[in-house]
Formats: structure tokens, C-alpha cells, sequence
């Protein structure tokens, strides 16, 4: 028996000063979604996967993309894509979700996938401690990160750059003030832990370090776009991995 934990970040508010951040409220769980369906998991014998959702930005998106106002009918759709946003809210109630969170939380169930939702960094660290003594066998991200750590959902300061509050951090710092971890992993096991985001690699190298389990992250910025795109990369979390964005090659990396 064993737990695979899969925490999943979140996205922000799109906005059209900032094309290049979350167009789609599903960039971080359609790879995990794939990658399940595809047995890309390369899941082990009794080993039980968990979806950690961090539910705030999917209820703050939902909100955004279901309801047009007034005000947005009167603003540039091109610029801001509300009709896209909205047509995306609409498909999930066509498929009988009332959110975004219900519908992740269909899929989980349909993948046979344990489903846990929090709502602050501090409820992952601690869902960690519930878990039995030498009982996880990796540890996965997806979602946005930055060198400072994870961010599990996604602001803009006053220039629309990308940011995100402390509140919805997990610090590369916060992981040695959880070492006393150590004991809930399973060191015996060749699997990785996987951090899915831009800058992950210093993130990566502390948990490695730390728990003493193999770990990868990305030195540069990914894009979670290219699932969506023609490659002759078939596994779509390689596909992640390897390709490379407008500013590189993303350098993953792995500790072991």
C-alpha cells in the first residue's frame, strides 16, 4: 500500500493585459487528467492516488467565468474573452457540474482517485501528517510557481505582472520547517516527486534534501500549453518537461 499525492494549484482571474496567464481554467488539471487516463501514472500496485485540490482560485474563477455582467457586456470580449470564459462555465453545467470544483470532483471519482479539497498551504502539509509512517510514495505539483515556491493561486500586482499573496504560498522555506516529514516516506522507492511549475528546481532540490526522496523540478518556466499542441512527445507530462517555451529549454532536473 501506498499514497501518491497530487496537490494541485490553481488559476488566477484572467485578464487580457496578460494573454499569457490562464486563458483556460483547466491548464493544471488536464495533464493530470490525461496523464491518469492514460495510465501515464505509472501507478504501483495497491498505491492509492490523491488529488489535494486547492479549491479558492476555482471558486473565485468559476464566479468570474460563469456570470457576465452588465459592465462586462459592454467591454471588449476579444480583450477580456468573457464569451470563451463564459462558453466554459456553460459546458460544465451542460455535463451536470454545478463548478469547476464539481466537476474535478467527478473526474477524481471517475479515475478512481481519492479527492481531497483544502483551502489553505498549511491543510497540505497537514493532510501529510495524516498519512501513515513510510506510506507516501511521491509527492506531484501542477500548477503556478515561482523561485520563492508554490503558488497555488495566481494575482497580478498594479503593473499586471504575475504574483500571488502569501497566504496562497507554500515557501521553499515552509519544507524545512516540516521535516519532521521524514517519516512518512517511503525511502525504499524509485518514483519521483514531480514539481509541475515554472522556476521548481530549487523547490525540488530542498524537498530532495529534506526527505531524502528523489525529486525533479523545472530551472525555467514551463508551459502547461503544449498538451494541447502537436509533438512526438507522447507522455504528456515529458511533453511538459521537455518542451521548450519562448525563454528556453526548461532544464528539468531531477535529485536524487
Amino acid at each position: 500500500m501506498g499514497n501518491f499525492i497530487i496537490l494541485i494549484g490553481g488559476p488566477g482571474l484572467f485578464k487580457g493585459c496578460d494573454k499569457a496567464h490562464d486563458q483556460s481554467w483547466t491548464n493544471y488539471i488536464v495533464p493530470l487528467q490525461l496523464a491518469a487516463t492514460k495510465n501515464l501514472y505509472n501507478k504501483q500496485p495497491g498505491e492509492t492516488v490523491h488529488w489535494l485540490l486547492y479549491e479558492p482560485p476555482y471558486k473565485n474563477r468559476w464566479l468570474d467565468d460563469s456570470v457576465i455582467s452588465k459592465k462586462e457586456k459592454n467591454e471588449v470580449d476579444g480583450y477580456h474573452l468573457h464569451s470563451i470564459r463564459k462558453a466554459a462555465a456553460d459546458k460544465i453545467l451542460a455535463k451536470g457540474a454545478s463548478s469547476y470544483i464539481a466537476r474535478i470532483q467527478a473526474i477524481a471519482g471517475t479515475l478512481g482517485i481519492k479527492y481531497k479539497g483544502i483551502n489553505t498551504p498549511a491543510e497540505f502539509w497537514t493532510y501529510l501528517h495524516s498519512l501513515g509512517n513510510r506510506s507516501i510514495t511521491r509527492v506531484w505539483y501542477s500548477g503556478h510557481a515561482s523561485e520563492k515556491g508554490l503558488m497555488l493561486a495566481l494575482t497580478h500586482n498594479n503593473r499586471c505582472q504575475a504574483a500571488a499573496f502569501d497566504r496562497d504560498m507554500i515557501n521553499v522555506s515552509a519544507i524545512s520547517k516540516n521535516r519532521n516529514l521524514q517519516n512518512k516516506f517511503n525511502k525504499t522507492t524509485s518514483l519521483i516527486s514531480k514539481f509541475y511549475g515554472c522556476y521548481t528546481e530549487g523547490f525540488a532540490k530542498n524537498w530532495n534534501t529534506t526527505f531524502g526522496v528523489s525529486s525533479a523540478g523545472a530551472m525555467q518556466k514551463i508551459d502547461f500549453g503544449v498538451v494541447d499542441r502537436a509533438s512526438n512527445i507522447v507522455n504528456v507530462m515529458e511533453r511538459i518537461e521537455k518542451t521548450p517555451t519562448s525563454q528556453g529549454n526548461p532544464d528539468w532536473t531531477v535529485y536524487k
